[in-house]
């Protein structure tokens, strides 16, 4: 019995206002980002007459993949509380040293599967159209789908209870059994048919399957645990109550459209004050094809001053024109984080300069950070952690351990927490002295929690055991007993060697 197909035109009624708004914020800042009904590849897109918008989406969608994901920085970390690991018999140092290993195994799953690019493209989606749809695979690499592309229920609490997902694909891409299943007899036909996928939410598991002509696609039906499913429905910024979320250029459209009618006034404007016309009185006595065909330094008879050139005066109106435009340029801006410290284009981005596009973006978004961080930073540090248990190269982990990502402020969580705990060496050594360190705290914790913070791979194996501690201990006593008596032997010696013979 067909299901997707129905329920996805039941669905889609609701999702009517959110994609003309989405199509309103594409044509005014990267047309064809939201494509209309029946547009494709060779559409030809109007553009629009400034490009503001254009280039604040690229700012903006840029600097949101730096501060959320930052290179070659973990943007996560795994951790449990001191009472969870004196319940396991361990110290919380070991503890947390021993999930920072996993967590770097995750993090390089995450690296190898998910890119960049793949990134950009979400977060511009979720800047323009507030909405985006991210499916990470068992194998392979990211997908994401556009906001007319699929459709999505949610709870009141934001969680999706059901997403119906429209494609497009071509009978000779299919496997022979499917194509056999859905009555696709022939494989060179290439006339593009509709495959949909459902996905479910069912208590703590998420259902999926595919469809086509009303078809269960055999094989494609499989579950996962709710939050490691790999279904990501992105908001830009939540909106109580509904399906949807908005998106940031919706919320400065009004200046975007001023800009635009403006900048297309201006540009009308220049091209009438760039006609070059003149007028010559019929009785200057000069004709008017010989003095266009003159050459330079030819000598004509007339009156010059029968001759006048026709321009505009509206010079006056120019200038509120272009007041008016600049003002929005410089509110837009602000809103895109034009005017900002910006990234350097650079393989090594420095720690800092992370931190304070940080906070550049928890100041003017909001809320958006919050946002991004449960709906898909967890749900893909969940899904590598899943997806890493299941191939064997992860253990399972305990519900007890907790997946803590790191954004806004503590986008580089780990370096602020070292340091963090430097501050305070330095404010016990200032005023307590040196010593006072080694006497009132645990060195070892100390290093370990530094080699943890700077994320160094391996530490297991940099940090001394307690054998080697204890041996390192004996081998310094003796040394020092070594040392101690070497005087008396050297006496001995000396006092054997020149006593005289018996």
């Amino acid at each position: 019995m067909a299901y997707a197909s129905a329920r996805y035109s039941a669905l889609s009624a609701a999702r009517t206002s959110v994609l003309e708004r989405a199509r309103d914020a594409s044509n005014i800042t990267i047309p064809g980002l939201i494509p209309e009904e029946g547009q494709n590849e060779h559409t030809v897109f109007s553009q629009p007459y400034q490009a503001v918008g254009a280039h604040g989406v690229t700012n903006l969608s840029s600097r949101g993949i730096v501060a959320l994901f930052p290179p070659n920085v973990p943007f996560f970390r795994l951790s449990v509380d001191s009472s969870v690991a004196a319940q396991l018999g361990t110290q919380l140092g070991d503890a947390n040293s021993r999930l920072s290993d996993i967590g770097n195994v995750a993090y390089a799953l995450f690296e190898g599967q998910v890119s960049r690019a793949v990134l950009g493209s979400v977060l511009t989606h979720l800047v323009v159209a507030g909405n985006a749809l991210v499916f990470q695979p068992e194998d392979g690499p990211t997908r994401m789908f556009r906001l007319d592309q699929y459709v999505v229920r949610r709870k009141h609490s934001g969680e999706f209870i059901e997403i119906i997902v429209r494609e497009q694909v071509f009978p000779s891409s299919l496997d022979p059994e499917v194509r056999a299943a859905v009555g696709l007899t022939s494989e060179k036909d290439e006339t593009a048919v509709e495959l949909f996928t459902v996905v479910q939410r069912k208590g703590t598991n998420v259902v999926h399957w595919q469809e086509i002509k009303g078809v269960e696609v055999p094989g494609s039906r499989g579950q996962a645990p709710a939050d490691a499913c790999g279904w990501m429905p992105l908001r830009w910024e939540a909106v109580p109550g509904s399906d949807y979320g908005r998106s940031h250029v919706t919320r400065y459209i009004g200046d975007l459209l001023s800009l635009e009618d403006l900048s297309k006034a201006m540009v009308q404007f220049a091209m009438e004050a760039s006609r070059i016309l003149r007028i010559v009185d019929p009785n200057s006595g000069l004709d008017v094809e010989e003095l266009a065909n003159a050459p330079t330094g030819e000598f004509l008879t007339g009156f010059a001053d029968r001759i006048q050139t026709l321009g505009l005066d509206k010079s006056q109106d120019w200038t509120v024109m272009n007041s008016l435009a600049t003002r929005l340029e410089e509110r837009l801006s602000n809103a895109f984080l034009l005017r900002s410290s910006a990234i350097r284009n650079a393989e090594r981005v420095t720690a800092e300069e992370v931190r304070m596009v940080a906070e550049e973006l928890e100041t003017i978004l909001g809320g958006t950070y919050t946002l991004l961080a449960s709906e898909f930073q967890a749900q893909l540090v969940n899904r590598f952690l899943y997806l890493g248990a299941k191939t064997g190269r992860l253990p399972k982990l305990p519900k007890s351990i907790r997946t803590r990502v790191i954004t806004g402020f503590d986008a580089l969580g780990r370096t602020a927490e070292v340091n963090r705990l430097r501050d305070m060496l330095s404010d016990i050594a200032a005023t307590l002295g040196p010593e006072a360190i080694k006497e009132e705290m645990n060195t070892s914790e100390i290093v370990r929690r530094f080699g943890e913070g700077r994320n160094v791979e391996g530490l297991q194996d940099l940090l001394k055991t307690p054998e080697q501690k204890q041996a390192d201990q004996q081998s310094a006593a003796m040394a020092a007993a070594g040392q101690a008596a070497a005087p008396a032997i050297a006496k001995a010696g000396m006092e054997a060697a020149t006593a005289p013979p018996a």
